[in-house]
């Protein structure tokens, strides 16, 4: 059985990248984002202290899914922006996996603690992010248009 690796976006990545985020959300990001991502090896730096890192994971050739974040490093903060699994390659671990590989990194990274929004109806979103020790701790009204967002965050150990 040959395992899904973990790794930075390149460009030959865009096309598959873009239908995962078409397919995963009713909002997705323009195409831009992805080729400025890949563009610089997945490290996008916003200024001298914020990042923006963009990881993917890849099997045969093809993208299973793929991660986004940012680190601010001098409030040691980090913010996930975006995580889309393909659907064919939903509920087999590849979500759960690339959530720890970001907080690994972040990690590593020094960054001591972590936030994102997610849709208050993304329930599946709900269960990863809980079952990573995440915690509930806001809500944002009408964030997502006409749905609320529901803010959770993790302080590193």
């Amino acid at each position: 059985m040959t395992h899904s690796k973990i790794r930075a976006i390149h460009l030959e990545d865009l096309d598959s990248v873009i239908e995962i985020e078409q397919n995963s959300f009713p909002n997705p990001w323009d195409q831009s984002i992805f080729f400025q991502l890949a563009l610089n090896g997945g490290r996008f730096p916003i200024d001298d202290d914020t990042v923006v890192i963009m990881d993917v994971m890849g099997k045969k050739g093809s993208v299973l899914g793929y991660v986004a974040w940012e680190e601010y490093g001098e409030d040691k903060h980090g913010h996930i922006l975006n995580l889309a699994v393909h659907s064919a390659h939903r509920k087999k671990g590849n979500g759960q996996r690339m959530l720890n590989h970001c907080l690994t990194s972040m990690k590593s990274s020094k960054i001591e603690t972590c936030e994102l929004e997610v849709r208050e109806s993304n329930h599946w979103a709900i269960h990863l992010y809980e079952n990573a020790r995440m915690t509930a701790v806001d809500r944002r009204v009408g964030y997502y248009e006409s749905e609320d967002a529901i803010i959770y965050a993790l302080t590193f150990d």
